[in-house]
């Protein structure tokens, strides 16, 4: 087998503009490893790392999967990675140990090999110049010099942290490499030292990175979130070192009884120095806003280009294309730029809607999901047609300023509402004939048979049985991704163009604060927690005059919380509705309706695990597909029972859901879990064609004993 694994990736020369994007990428394999020792050569090489910060968005085969789904919010929707089928997370040869040899290096033939040892390697050998060459401005000035080094080793901390957050213990690689000597020794190092020495190194980083800098260039605020973060994992990682779980044991990480107070130190000096979250957390994920002027609240953030030759291996962002269902099946709407690319890669869990408590006042569930969709197709229309009893009823009961219709006409006129979602509870569920008489499609969770009584669960126009992996059904979409400059431009023949320009947000200010939330209430500091969540919860709230979606108003149960006002087009918020969603210590407080109503998992009791699973139920509604919440779960130690409790499809367990009369097809809902997650599968497995390479010290190939003990628990 060819040996290449973390060696030297030639990867890209950056340019550095004050008002652009500074990462202007282009190939240099030509180049020999003396080229990076001058001057230029170097600063190109430390502008090229930041390549590596587009890992968790470019292609759904390395990062995008492993940081996306299976959590309690959010799950593949092909039905046999969501239900963690053996051979999709069984092995070192599954699928998902493919997603972890991109993820730690993979080789291409027409391209630098990729993944955090490339480029951990890339980092080595730039602090190795820097530090015992320093040509040019690098051993004249200092300070510049310690800023270059900062990013460095701050770029190297995140592939660390990257990598660690997926296998647990892994080779701590300090030392450059720039030959091939067919010696592949990489033992692993503990979490405790590899967290000890990225903590040090992200310490270095904020001490010397300013405060300010171009678009996507490291900053001393990102560095210190960062560093809020990883003090907050250690703290969480320290509970477990005597669990009774292995996995849970395997989050050590060491422990400093100085943990959380770090945590907090630096979360509040990123809070105060950045100023303050987004008015409208719309602004963050607008296109026409976010790509032009983003927010400050974006501490840091992947580049990408409307220029996608300048985007590498993959051409772009491409998380535009894997968070929208079709919506284009018999609903008369063509894909567009406005509304994506219906690749329907991963989509919500029935909790992951459910988590949203107060859709009437907490504006993130409308702005989250695209909740409506109009026809778009003219004369072309493939909009299914009136039958002779869905128009009867339509005639018999519609809206007084609704035409009339007839039999075999086209359901969906042009220009005029197409799709619309309502994600109801089986309590609420619709009558079935009213549901299917609308000129539109109604995609509603939960309707109730007209002549039976039966309940149905995720009915298509048709009457076919979504069940649960939707797939590419039409189901409620995510739209943080979508980009109407994919491909470059706004032309709507781009609209296959799986190459996204919109950069990719990875950290924000909300963060910073629930991460100083949550060190606060591990304290048992529960007002200081309340008040940081409800500056969240202040921003979510619906604003005087804003208008919520249509229907809301017209169709969600919970409108009967509205003013009489509110229930009238155009739908305005009479007030602001902050009061409606403010968080009290009451919601993480035994047998309180508030904490009634938050759905906790039934073995979370005590006041201090419902305030840990509150944060995580605030960061599913703050965050949702944003390629955080698996590793946080994960480092928290709740992963695996937060699955299982919420995400039916990757749960064995049996009559936590409500049943439908449709539970065929195997994906039906029948009340229980479809899944084979196992406790095991909270870390990933180290892939074969990794340990197959590995030698000891001498370059002989490691033999199966010692590959198996190198193997992660239950693989």
């Amino acid at each position: 087998m060819k040996k290449y694994i973390w060696i030297l990736a030639f990867a890209a020369i950056g340019a550095l503009n004050s008002c652009q994007d500074f990462l202007d990428e282009r190939q240099v394999s030509n180049l020999t490893q003396d080229y990076y020792n001058d001057e230029n050569g170097l600063e190109s090489l430390i502008n090229g790392l930041y390549v590596y910060a587009r890992v968790k968005h470019e292609w759904d085969a390395n990062g995008a999967r492993l940081t996306q789904a299976e959590t309690d919010a959010y799950m593949t929707s092909n039905a046999s990675w969501a239900r963690m089928e053996v051979g999709i997370y069984g092995n070192d040869l599954s699928n998902i140990a493919g997603n972890m040899f991109n993820y730690i290096g993979s080789a291409n033939a027409n391209y630098a090999p990729m993944g955090a040892y490339p480029h951990i390697n890339n980092c080595n050998i730039a602090l190795d110049v820097l530090e015992n060459i320093a040509p040019g401005v690098f051993g004249t000035n200092e300070a510049f010099a310690n800023q270059r080094k900062a990013e460095i080793l701050f770029l190297r901390s995140w592939a660390f942290y990257l990598v660690s957050n997926q296998l647990g213990d892994v080779p701590l690689l300090l030392e450059p490499r720039r030959e091939d000597d067919g010696i592949y020794h990489f033992p692993k190092s503990s979490l405790e030292d590899v967290y000890s020495q990225i903590i040090e190194d992200v310490t270095f980083a904020y001490e010397h990175l300013p405060t300010s800098a171009p678009q996507g260039r490291l900053t001393k605020w990102a560095a210190g979130h960062f560093l809020a973060k990883l003090y907050l994992n250690r703290a969480q990682g320290a509970t477990f070192v005597n669990s009774n779980e292995e996995t849970l044991r395997m989050l050590y990480k060491g422990t400093d009884p100085a943990d959380l107070d770090n945590a907090i130190l630096y979360a509040s000096e990123v809070i105060d120095g950045v100023g303050g979250l987004a008015p409208d957390y719309n602004m963050l994920f607008d296109p026409a806003i976010s790509e032009t002027s983003p927010h400050a609240e974006v501490i840091w953030s992947a580049q990408f280009d409307t220029n996608i030759g300048l985007n590498g291996r993959f051409g772009g962002n491409r998380s535009v294309n894997y968070h929208t269902g079709n919506y284009t099946e018999q609903s008369g709407v063509a894909r567009s730029m406005m509304y994506g690319r219906p690749f329907g890669t991963f989509k919500p869990t029935d909790y992951g809607y459910d988590n949203f408590r107060d859709k009437m006042h907490d504006s993130r569930y409308a702005k989250t999901f695209r909740h409506e969709y109009h026809s778009n197709m003219g004369s072309n229309s493939s909009s299914f047609t009136w039958s002779s009893a869905t128009a009867a009823w339509w005639n018999a009961n519609k809206p007084a300023d609704q035409p009339s219709v007839n039999a075999g006409d086209r359901r969906i006129q042009n220009g005029q509402r197409a799709i619309i979602y309502l994600e109801n509870d089986r309590e609420n569920a619709l009558d079935s004939m009213e549901v299917m008489s609308q000129p539109y499609q109604f995609m509603v969770r939960w309707v109730r048979s007209s002549t039976t009584g039966n309940y149905y669960y995720r009915l298509f126009i048709n009457g076919a049985n979504m069940g649960l992996a939707t797939q590419i059904a039409p189901y409620l979409s995510v739209k943080k991704y979508v980009d109407p400059l994919r491909g470059g431009s706004n032309d709507e023949s781009n609209f296959d163009r799986e190459a996204g320009t919109r950069d990719a947000i990875l950290m924000r200010l909300a963060e910073t604060y629930l991460i100083r939330a949550e060190a606060y209430g591990r304290k048992g500091d529960y007002g200081l927690a309340v008040d940081d969540i409800n500056v969240l919860r202040e921003r979510a709230a619906f604003k005087a005059g804003e208008n919520r979606p249509s229907l809301f108003a017209q169709w969600y149960p919970e409108a009967q919380e509205l003013d009489a006002a509110e229930l009238v087009a155009p739908y305005a918020a009479n007030g602001d509705s902050f009061n409606a969603i403010m968080v009290t210590e009451n919601h993480f407080t035994p047998g309180t309706p508030e904490a009634t109503r938050e759905g906790y998992i039934p073995s979370v009791n005590s006041k201090q695990d419902m305030f840990i699973h509150f944060i995580y139920n605030e960061k599913n509604r703050e965050f949702l597909a944003e390629g955080i919440m698996w590793e946080d779960l994960h480092n928290a130690g709740i992963l695996y029972d937060r699955v299982m409790h919420y995400n039916q499809m990757a749960s064995n367990r049996t009559g936590l859901w409500p049943v439908a009369s449709n539970t065929g097809g195997g994906n039906g809902q029948n009340g229980n879990g479809k899944g084979q997650m196992q406790r095991f599968h909270t870390f990933r497995p180290w892939p074969f064609n990794y340990l197959v390479q590995l030698t000891d010290e001498t370059g002989a190939p490691l033999d199966e004993a010692t590959r198996s003990a190198y193997q992660n628990p239950g693989y």
